[in-house]
């Protein structure tokens, strides 16, 4: 697929920016590539009085994967403060587990090769 590095990278950074937004000051990102998956794990601290936001997250994020509007769109990641992002984020993506409790959140994004 064309532009693979570029679209994973707006992926990571429109996840950082969201987690920003979640009030988190310490975030660890991990990226595999497998022959068949690219997985990128993030895990962070955020502010509980945020956590509304986190629910919004999980709907955005497990939007179905849309190649042919991935294909269009996915250079608009990273660019707008608008929720849309995470949507196009959602539809680039083919899995997402977002883990949490009262103090961090674990979210584990997976694109199939």
């Amino acid at each position: 697929m064309k532009h693979e590095k570029k679209r994973i990278t707006k992926i990571i950074d429109e996840l950082m920016f969201y987690l920003f937004s979640m009030g988190a000051n310490n975030i660890d990102v991990n990226f595999k590539r497998e022959a068949d998956l690219c997985a990128i794990t993030f895990k962070s601290d955020y502010d509980l009085s945020k956590r509304d936001k986190l629910f919004k997250l999980v709907k955005f994020l497990n939007y179905e994967k849309q190649e042919e509007m991935e294909e269009y769109y996915w250079e608009l990641t990273g660019n707008y403060d608008l929720d849309t992002e995470l949507s196009l984020v959602g539809m680039m993506i083919d899995e997402a587990k977002i883990y949490y409790d009262d103090e961090k959140i674990e979210i584990v994004l997976l694109r199939y090769n």
